[in-house]
């Protein structure tokens, strides 16, 4: 129960992250939930927390490479192998060898093996870390693919030769031959062994597929088993587990390929699955690291050696930063083929050098440190995980700093928004011609206004101010009419009150919903003298009952309510029309509300069949501004397809709820 607990907790931490990260967008996700997972370990439950690395690597580290891996562009890793391998494999050599070399030097305290082991652990790029600063500044295609691409492949480098650093220092021997023996059978062993078993596993789900089994719960959980099964059995032969899992996830992205558009639904749910999965382990890991700051710091205090004094630990870990950084940025500027030629590549190399943000796999390896060596206390353990954290944290900060000074602003009003909103509107306005379905048509309209609404998040409290506005406009209206004698001054009194409680609705508070379902269960109850039709009417949302309720309140006086809302409604509307320019979102709630309340009271029952079409035929509007603008150059095929794909989805939304949009 205390592990479920605990979980939970992070979990919850890793929800809050994000939603201030969407609201604060100048700070970077991660450091969010670092601050979190700091604060989260002051909590009693977390006081003897502990981040096992074994564990780590199997929950966290291996389904997030899978994942990265399968939506990886083969043709894209074909097409830039040299580039992918100069920085996975060589640049991860030639950076442990010089730095940690130089590292010994300067530092004569630390062992030359063990230096090599720290650049092991801080070596290994995560390019996910820094992924919130490329999408305000977005960066080339050819600089993101070689940055996601190499984050699959150097995690492995590293891993190898952290272990074959750290057996040299336990057993004080160092045999070359046996360690380029070792890196061998770990990568290449690592890499055919998790493709032929993900082409394994391909052909089990493509087996499944063709015999009509690729139900969304059998694929997704084959699939979201696969690299918790190929990490454990690359493991068991000593191959790289991570590199096999990379390997799957490559032979599980040529499925998409084989598939093309046969069993869509199965893509389209796996793809969101593993969107979630994802997004969740992501953010596990950083607030892992913050749990994990009080104990690298109580490793600190334990030791008394002057020559682990913190400040020290700090400026040797902003040091192996900054030189393992420059060191980046001469490799990218010249060992780097480039298919394009540009006047900005120093600054595009500056980038790349940059964007080697360190994460999972450093927090990983610097936690798989032993406790004890030869049953006598790791003195350097504590050390080497603080350094690593400082070089993780500072990693995160420069991008954060700097990146953005670098690459050209984009442009505040997004196009893609503003796009989306045009799409929207030209379906408004193809339905807005519609003469023969006038009701159908509005039902889609306010359907669509309402997505208007949700990507404009509007003021709730100006919401509010507008339907009480609102409310007072209708008041004056029907008082109107019974100073000029039109109604009488019953019907004044119940109508009122129906407006009151129709206001009292609007907000859709819960309290008020139970009371309101409540009050309306037991007057149709009565009125009726049936249970059945009292258990119905609780069950029933009451902004669907209120109508009905004063229907025949009016009907049991021989008065109708019907002309008098329709003089209400209209008052509304015209007021409304005023505010669309300052106000154009909340005022479209508001006269969301006040339609489906007049087609409602006048019973004007729309035909499900007529709002299907005219749902199509929306869609088809937007998509055929889509088109348009595609073929006039307005847009570029990548914002096309993520415009298109937003239609589809929306498609999908309707289809998954017909009966919701009929009421």
């Amino acid at each position: 129960m205390d592990q479920v607990l605990l979980l939970t907790i992070i979990l919850a931490a890793v929800v809050a992250a994000n939603i201030l990260a969407r609201h604060v967008s100048a700070i970077p996700l991660p450091f969010f939930l670092i601050i979190i997972g700091a604060l989260l370990a002051g909590l009693p439950v977390y006081n003897d927390f502990h981040l096992d690395p074994s564990t780590f690597a199997l929950a966290i580290i291996a389904p997030l490479l899978f994942n990265e891996a399968q939506n990886s562009s083969r043709f894209w890793i074909g097409r830039s192998i040299t580039n992918i391998l100069s920085l996975a494999v060589g640049l991860v050599i030639f950076s442990v060898l010089v730095i940690g070399t130089g590292l010994h030097v300067a530092y004569a305290v630390l062992p030359l093996s063990l230096s090599f082991a720290l650049l092991a652990i801080v070596t290994p790029t995560d390019a996910s870390a820094v992924n919130s600063i490329f999408e305000a500044n977005p960066i080339a295609e050819e600089q993101a693919g070689i940055l996601q691409h190499e984050s699959l492949f150097n995690d492995a480098a590293g891993i190898v030769i952290f272990d074959m650093s750290l057996t040299a220092f336990i057993s004080g021997a160092f045999s070359l031959n046996q360690a380029v023996i070792l890196f061998l059978w770990e990568f290449l062993g690592g890499l055919l062994f998790g493709s032929l078993l993900g082409v394994l596993i391909v052909s089990v789900r493509l087996f499944l597929i063709r015999y009509n089994d690729d139900t969304p719960l059998i694929m997704v959980l084959i699939q979201l088993l696969t690299p918790f099964l190929v990490y454990l059995l690359a493991k068991k032969l000593l191959f790289s587990g991570i590199l096999a899992v990379v390997a799957a996830g490559l032979a599980q992205g040529s499925e998409r390929d084989k598939l093309r558009l046969t069993s869509s639904r199965m893509q389209v749910v796996t793809s969101n699955v593993w969107e979630i999965v994802s997004g969740l382990l992501s953010g596990v890991v950083f607030v892992l690291l913050g749990l994990s700051l009080p104990e690298v710091t109580q490793a600190m205090h334990q030791s008394a050696n002057p020559n682990f004094a913190i400040y020290k630990l700090v400026l040797i870990g902003i040091s192996v930063y900054l030189v393992k950084g420059f060191i980046r940025l001469l490799w990218a500027r010249f060992l780097l083929k480039r298919r394009v030629r540009s006047k900005t590549e120093w600054r595009d190399s500056l980038v790349l050098a940059l964007s080697g943000a360190n994460g999972t796999i450093t927090l990983s390896l610097a936690f798989s440190m032993p406790n004890t060596i030869n049953g006598q206390p790791f003195e350097f353990r504590g050390p080497l995980i603080f350094i690593a954290a400082v070089i993780i944290l500072t990693s995160l900060i420069m991008p954060t700093i700097f990146v953005p000074a670098l690459l050209p602003s984009q442009d505040t009003n997004q196009p893609r928004y503003r796009w989306v909103r045009r799409m929207i509107q030209a379906g408004i306005s193809d339905l807005a011609k519609e003469k023969d379905h006038p009701a159908e048509a509005q039902v889609v309209i306010d359907s669509l206004q309402q997505q208007l609404v949700l990507d404009s998040t509007p003021n709730m409290r100006l919401r509010r101010q507008l339907m009480s506005e609102s409310h007072q406009v209708e008041q004056q209206a029907i008082q109107k009419l019974h100073e000029d004698g039109k109604i009488t001054e019953d019907e004044l009194t119940y109508y009122n009150k129906f407006i009151q409680l129709n206001n009292f609705s609007a907000d859709e508070k819960i309290w008020k919903n139970v009371l309101l379902r409540i009050r309306f269960s037991l007057h149709i109850g009565t009125l009726y003298k049936d249970l059945n039709r009292a258990q119905e009417a609780f069950l029933t949302a009451p902004v669907a009952l209120e109508e009905v309720y004063w229907r025949e309140q009016f009907k049991k006086h021989d008065e109708d309510i019907l002309p008098i809302e329709q003089v209400g409604f209209d008052a509304v509307m015209d007021y409304l029309k005023t505010k669309d320019g300052q106000s154009g979102v909340e005022a479209n709630m508001v006269k969301r509300f006040y339609r489906t309340r007049h087609r409602r009271i006048h019973g004007e029952d729309v035909d499900g069949d007529i709002v299907y079409q005219m749902f199509m035929r929306a869609f088809h509007a937007e998509y055929e501004l889509i088109q348009d603008s595609l073929q006039s150059g307005k847009i570029d095929s990548a914002l096309a397809e993520k415009l298109q794909r937003r239609i589809s989805t929306d498609e999908m939304t309707y289809l998954e709820n017909v009966e919701a949009f009929r009421g």
